[in-house]
């Protein structure tokens, strides 16, 4: 046999057998495709540079190549997939990042609104009137109702008291007018109790005539002189707010 004939015989027949090889390979094989291929063209080259020698050594330095190859090929696959993973994620993160931002700024206006509301019943409430006959100190229903709004709205205000100043005008004794007052002062103090607010957040005193301004003479001044007067006061931070309560 032609010597210079046999190197190419026999790289033609390896060659064949290897892509006839890689051309049934699955997708499980692409590793030992990748290999041959590598394996194959490096015998290829070895044959040709050096003979049946070069052709060992092509073929293993090939099929070092090809392995390498496959590698690397995964490895970047890998790290695509691993990159697009992070950018879904990423996306969903963002996403959940401004619903939970909507939902603050929901709940931020929400908050808002309710303390408005909140200080409109509070001022609405505070705007409780009672007329006090003449040596009475007796409460109607709707007065009761107007203070157990009150005590509702000033009830969960930590560390908020409600302070009751008691008055009367001026007819009767001084002693007489102090009692009367005192006995007031505690009635409007009794309906805020039913109405939930703890005792001792209520604070109790008795003024009497002594804050009294109309005259004997003036009827319907003195009326005005038959009250209770009502703050809403922070132990802390002094008042919060007041009303008279005639």
């Amino acid at each position: 046999m032609n010597r210079k004939t046999f190197p190419q015989k026999v790289i033609v027949a390896l060659i064949g057998s290897l892509l006839a090889t890689s051309s049934m390979a699955g997708p499980k094989n692409r590793a030992a495709k990748e290999e041959s291929i590598g394996l194959g063209s490096g015998a290829a080259i070895g044959a040709i540079a050096g003979g049946p020698v070069g052709l060992i050594l092509g073929a293993a330095f090939g099929g070092w190549i090809g392995d390498r190859f496959h590698h690397e090929r995964s490895e970047r696959r890998s790290a695509d997939e691993r990159a697009a993973e992070a950018s879904a994620h990423a996306g969903s993160l963002a996403t959940l990042l401004a619903a939970t931002e909507r939902t603050v700024v929901a709940k931020d206006a929400e908050l808002v609104t309710q303390r408005i509301e909140h200080r409109r019943d509070l001022q609405d409430a505070l705007s409780v009137e009672v007329f006090f006959r003449t040596e009475e100190s007796g409460l109607g229903g709707p007065t009761e109702e107007r203070l157990a709004k009150l005590a509702a709205l000033v009830e969960p205000m930590e560390g908020a008291v409600i302070r009751l100043d008691g008055y009367a005008d001026v007819r009767g004794t001084e002693t007489f007018n102090t009692t009367l007052s005192t006995a007031r002062a505690e009635a409007v103090r009794d309906a805020l109790i039913r109405g939930g607010m703890p005792a001792d957040r209520v604070i109790v005193t008795a003024v009497g005539e002594s804050g009294s301004t109309a005259p004997e003479q003036d009827t319907d001044g003195m009326a005005l002189d038959r009250r209770v007067e009502m703050n809403v006061v922070d132990v802390e931070t002094g008042r919060v707010a007041d009303v008279g309560t005639n």
